[in-house]
């Protein structure tokens, strides 16, 4: 069907192509050597296009100081690339106005066209885009297929029903042909060599891709389409406003917030009655169109508070969710009697902390510390009475430690501490510490008070003593605590290449 279509517009005798002007400024514009003489002289051909060029340069729309008295002078207060885009436009609109059908509503056709030019325009404008002519003329060009399909099948558009929307019009040419007019308008604007940016940017007119190579044209493409919902709000007075896809459009592809979406609507309206003269034409009811902004900028500002408060609420729930994570995750990390961490997190600590060493050149003392006939305090004293020993052997532990190092429960009365970057002298110094604050320590129990002392071993991995792996430095610092406790408890016993000595 797509073939079908394309094949009887390429025939057709009732649809005229572009005016030999407006095919004479094709080509100028395609041209390198292009020159203020060269464009001049093919404008001055049609008295009528002359005058709207003048027009245009003298037009509020422009903010020239300079008024123009001529066409040469107009022409290079617009600029050449302007100036033949503009002709372009002003020719294209007068052949194709002539065009007379049943099938469509061609005051309405127009007015959409123009207003959506205007909007395309204003939003480039908002958005930095250098050649607004180029947009003015996408967004006067993005329905030009409508025109041709009802021109070759005139009773193709008769079954919609009055008042059919855009997105009406859309789904029914899917339905009939397998593309829409954006995507046909886009092959004709080819057909008639217009340039590869102008008919890319109507082929995005309905649906803007997400990203592209050329974020230029990309943006381009996001104004033309932005234009052309907004003026579909404009042209619906009696029907009920929904702003929703607007919106979301405006941020998704352009980054608008509400308050600027709604100024830009304003702007559009502002302009009218100056587009209205340039193009001779009547369009709607500016005041109308203010009381249609007005009510959208309620609508939007009211959208912005809903979102904002549904913002507000995702914050709450996601910071409740990061604390319960935090909770959660403290949870499996920490040995719930001593708060200290447990055996699980030490794995983990030990694993990246060797590998630290190993990468950085720098040691890593391990130190096991093993209470003293702790079975006994259980048995004489009770097990609430042990819990309480092992609560304040834990925090007396952290208390001899830096901020850098850690202590974690390695099951019943048994302790590790990791002391990254230390040697195993500074580390002998530490577990001396220890031994000597366990020793004065005196645990208030409901029986009287209690000494509790440790045994210690202690191994280094260095570049003197390396270890091959986690396993072995922890094999090495168990093996220096058996010892302790074999040679009678309350010291320390390190781990050294030849011997293990008794300090």
């Amino acid at each position: 069907m797509p073939k079908n279509i394309k094949n009887k517009l390429k025939n057709a005798v009732n649809f005229p192509s572009p005016p030999a002007v407006a095919q004479r400024i094709i080509e100028l514009a395609a041209d390198p050597d292009i020159d203020v003489m060269k464009v001049a002289t093919v404008i001055a051909k049609d008295p009528g296009l002359t005058a709207k060029i003048l027009r245009v340069a003298n037009s509020p729309l422009y903010s020239k100081q300079r008024k123009s008295e001529n066409l040469r002078q107009a022409l290079v207060v617009l600029g050449l690339n302007a100036a033949t885009t503009l002709a372009l436009s002003f020719s294209l609109v007068g052949t194709y106005k002539a065009v007379k059908g049943k099938g469509i509503d061609y005051a309405r056709y127009w007015r959409r066209a123009i207003l959506s030019a205007s909007a395309a325009r204003v939003f480039g404008v908002m958005s930095g885009v250098r050649q607004l002519e180029d947009l003015f003329l996408a967004g006067l060009l993005q329905d030009i297929a409508v025109i041709a399909i009802d021109r070759v099948q005139p009773d193709f558009y008769a079954s919609l029903p009055p008042g059919a929307t855009h997105a009406d019009l859309i789904a029914h040419e899917v339905r009939g042909f397998g593309l829409d007019h954006a995507a046909l308008g886009s092959w004709l604007l080819e057909h008639w060599k217009l340039p590869e940016a102008l008919y890319r940017t109507v082929a995005w007119s309905h649906t803007p891709p997400i990203s592209d190579a050329e974020p230029q044209a990309l943006t381009a493409a996001r104004c033309v389409a932005l234009g052309s919902e907004c003026v579909e709000v404009l042209l619906m007075p009696n029907a009920p406003m929904d702003v929703t896809a607007l919106s979301a459009h405006a941020t998704e592809w352009l980054g608008m917030a509400p308050s600027a979406l709604a100024d830009s609507m304003a702007l559009v309206v502002a302009e009218i009655p100056e587009i209205e003269r340039l193009f001779e034409t009547a369009l709607v009811d500016a005041d109308a169109c203010t009381a249609i902004v007005e009510q959208a900028r309620e609508l939007l500002m009211l959208r912005n508070l809903q979102t904002l408060e549904q913002v507000s609420v995702l914050q709450q729930s996601t910071a409740h969710l990061q604390t319960l994570a935090t909770e959660l995750e403290d949870k499996h990390r920490h040995d719930p009697l001593t708060g200290i961490f447990n055996r699980g997190y030490l794995d983990q600590i030990l694993r990246k902390e060797f590998q630290s060493a190993v990468v950085g050149h720098w040691p890593l003392s391990l130190v096991f510390v093993d209470l003293d006939r702790f079975k006994l305090v259980n048995d004489t004293y009770g097990h609430s009475a042990g819990d309480a020993v092992l609560i304040a052997t834990a925090q007396l532990i952290l208390e001899v430690l830096r901020d850098t190092d850690c202590v974690a429960r390695y099951g019943g009365e048994e302790f590790v501490i990791v002391l990254p970057g230390l040697g195993i002298d500074a580390a002998q110094t530490v577990c001396e510490r220890l031994l000597n604050r366990l020793r004065a320590t005196h645990h208030a129990l409901a029986a009287g008070p209690l000494t509790v002392t440790a045994s210690l071993g202690l191994a280094t991995h260095s570049e003197k003593t390396p270890f091959c792996s986690v396993a072995q430095l922890l094999e090495a610092a168990d093996r220096s605590v058996y010892v302790a406790k074999k040679a009678g408890r309350d010291r320390l016993i390190r781990h050294d290449a030849s011997s293990a000595d008794a300090a």
